[in-house]
């Protein structure tokens, strides 16, 4: 290998190494024949590949796919079997340092590529002269105006020449293994200025040269949906769904066929192309006296295999309601827009197919489509049953429904979710929706403007009748009965009917009954009311539930049974709590008693401990020690009868205890 010392030749080297063009990359890879995009965001590419005599398919593929690729690769050849894949590592730029002796940055300036090669064997020409032998090293000489030059000094049949570096000297080194590893290095460095790509070869064993399919699945941008209805006479419309997609492979699309998957694939990723090092722990060595093991301190006895294991309890998210609300509403069309009526234009669609989980849309022509570019084109066309309603969603807040569309799905296919845009036959544009998935033969709403013309009010009575009462051991049981009467007034609108859909809003565990029902999605009942024009029309909703009430008899409050008998519709049911309340206020009447006698004796001890004070201080027969002693007996009187008070109210509270308990024993 042969280095002159110019800036020029050192940057030309890594020229050589620049990033192929994306369509470079995908002439080297074999062309795209076919794609499906997957709404998961993944696309299964398929590339036609020529497998040469040596049995081997290179794949130019940038750098961000490699993990996808290596993780879903496919070969489809019925003449040969895939023996393996390769490809440069994660990191080829510093594995190909690690064993030589010198660094990237080395290979910047001969100086100090020079300087790391000391006892190499180089020969250096400079005007004419040539000096051969083993570098010792390079050293900086400053030169004043001139600058800075390195200078290498070499040792030659058993001298010591200087040979200035400068850009006429030429550099060979005499080894060939220095000049295979300067070479190597050279070509890592300026592989590593573009490394946005790698080629994956693959090695197929097989008889003869022979083309054959390579398919793999990449990130990609989610495809979308947009539909575009237009209202006809006869309760039906005609329905175009337009996918929307880009091109955001990194190559162009020539002559490809693209197929779109409207599933719900489970999509994972892992970086396979990383290095990962299993992770040792470290033992300390003593220097001094060798590795000594840990001292075995003997085995210990078992404890037992068992596992505690604690059952998961599953909770089952209820699922969204399939139906949509209103997005905008839609402003009337001027007085002088001109009448739309006309045919929406027949689409051209390819092949729709129903998957065991997904629906496929393959597009009726071959694509092409630059990298970077958005293509819209239509996947479905047919006239389905629709009806013009009204929906009333009571927890919107407003008084007014919206106007909405009830489309069946009577393609063969489930449709996806997506924006839809709602033309009238006549009025033009309405106002846009939004659409859920939708598969074959289900119904969806589609609401796309406030209906202004309709208002809806509702009134609520809610009512609870105690069914039946039953005591067991002091446990009243009470089953109750709740009942919730919702009636909604429809005020319809002065030019025309309206079929109105009323959206009710389900609760956990309420039995529902109405004359209107319609249906019932996962959150809400539906009832159906035609309201003809001007006039006003009701639906009633009923909704009922059976819960029980329980209550310790012994432990329940007098105004908790007082209220109980309020509500009981059995008579002797009734008078028995009525009885056992009465007990129970006397019961507490009597606890109060005793509370209010306990207070009164502890304001008299508390006298006492005055008296008994005014008394040590006090001449022994004076008037004042006499009246003295005299509240004192006094007070000490009044203790005793606030104790027998509270003794005969106790064993009042007693009684009354065993009253209640048998009273509850024989209710």
């Amino acid at each position: 290998m042969i280095l002159r010392f110019s800036a020029i030749a050192i940057c030309s080297t890594f020229l050589t190494s620049a990033a192929l063009p994306s369509a470079a990359l995908a002439e080297e890879s074999g062309p795209i024949t076919s794609i499906t995009l997957s709404s998961g965001g993944l696309a299964e590419i398929v590339r036609k590949a020529d497998i040469d005599s040596s049995g081997e398919i290179a794949m130019t593929v940038p750098l961000e796919q490699v993990n996808d690729i290596l993780k879903s690769i496919v070969v489809y050849d019925e003449a040969g079997v895939v023996e393996g894949l390769s490809l440069p590592g994660p990191n080829p730029l510093g594995e190909t340092f690690k064993n030589l002796p010198f660094t990237a940055n080395d290979l910047q300036s001969p100086v100090t590529l020079l300087s790391r090669l000391q006892g190499t064997q180089v020969q250096l020409e400079k005007e004419g002269t040539v000096v051969e032998g083993l570098v010792m090293g390079v050293s900086i000489l400053n030169r004043g105006d001139e600058g800075q030059i390195g200078v290498a000094s070499i040792l030659s049949e058993g001298s010591i020449v200087s040979v200035d570096l400068e850009a006429d000297t030429v550099v060979r080194f005499m080894d060939p293994e220095i000049r295979e590893k300067v070479a190597k290095a050279l070509s890592a460095v300026g592989s590593g200025k573009s490394d946005g790509a790698r080629t994956v070869t693959l090695k197929i064993a097989g008889e003869g040269e022979r083309e054959v399919a390579v398919s793999y699945v990449v990130p990609t941008p989610i495809w979308k949906t947009a539909y575009r209805v237009v209202m006809l006479p006869d309760d039906e419309a005609r329905l175009q769904a337009w996918a929307v997609l880009e091109n955001a492979s990194g190559e162009d699309w020539e002559g490809v066929s693209v197929t779109l998957s409207s599933g719900a694939p489970v999509t994972l990723k892992q970086r396979l192309h990383d290095l990962y090092w299993r992770q040792r722990p470290e033992v300390a060595v003593d220097v001094a006296g060798g590795y000594v093991p840990r001292v075995d301190s003997g085995a210990t006895p078992s404890m037992g295999a068992g596992t505690l294991m604690e059952e998961a309890r599953v909770k089952r998210a209820e699922v969204a309601r399939n139906g949509v609300q209103a997005l905008f509403a839609a402003p009337s069309a001027p007085a002088s827009a001109a009448p739309m009526d006309a045919e929406m234009a027949a689409a051209q669609v390819g092949q729709a197919e129903e998957g065991a989980v997904t629906a496929f849309f393959a597009l009726p022509e071959t694509v092409d489509l630059e990298n970077g570019e958005t293509l819209s084109a239509p996947i479905v066309d047919a006239v389905v049953s629709a009806e013009s309603v009204s929906v009333f969603q009571p927890e919107s807040g407003s008084e007014h429904p919206v106007a909405a569309i009830m489309i069946r799905n009577e393609t063969d296919t489930s449709l996806p979710k997506g924006i839809l845009t709602v033309y009238d036959r006549k009025e033009g544009y309405v106002g846009d929706a939004q659409i859920s998935g939708m598969p074959a033969g289900e119904l969806r709403l589609a609401s796309f403007a406030t209906d202004r013309k309709v208002t809806v009010t509702s009134e609520t009575e809610p009512t609870q009748e105690i069914t039946s009462v039953k005591v067991n051991r002091g446990l009243l049981t009470v089953n109750v009965t709740e009942r919730s009467a919702t009636l909604y007034t429809i005020k319809g609108a002065p030019d025309d009917g309206r079929n109105v859909i009323i959206e009710h809003p389900r609760r956990e565990s309420w039995r529902f009954s109405s004359p209107q029902y319609l249906d019932s999605t996962n959150t809400h009942h539906r009832l159906k009311v035609f309201v003809p024009e001007g006039e006003i029309a009701a639906a009633m909703i009923e909704m009922e539930r059976s819960i029980e009430e329980r209550y310790t008899l012994l432990n329940t409050d007098h105004e908790s049974l007082l209220n109980l008998v309020r509500r009981i519709p059995d008579r002797e049911s009734a008078d028995k709590l009525r009885a056992l309340a009465s007990l129970q206020a006397e019961r507490v009447r009597i606890r109060t008693g005793i509370q209010r006698a306990a207070r009164s004796k502890a304001e008299e001890v508390e006298d006492q401990q005055r008296h008994r004070a005014n008394l040590s201080a006090l001449s022994a027969g004076s008037d004042l020690y006499k009246r003295s002693l005299a509240k004192l007996d006094a007070s000490e009187n009044r203790i005793e009868e606030l104790d027998r008070a509270v003794e005969a109210l106790e064993a009042q509270y007693v009684e009354l205890g065993e009253q209640l308990a048998e009273a509850i024993r024989k209710f």
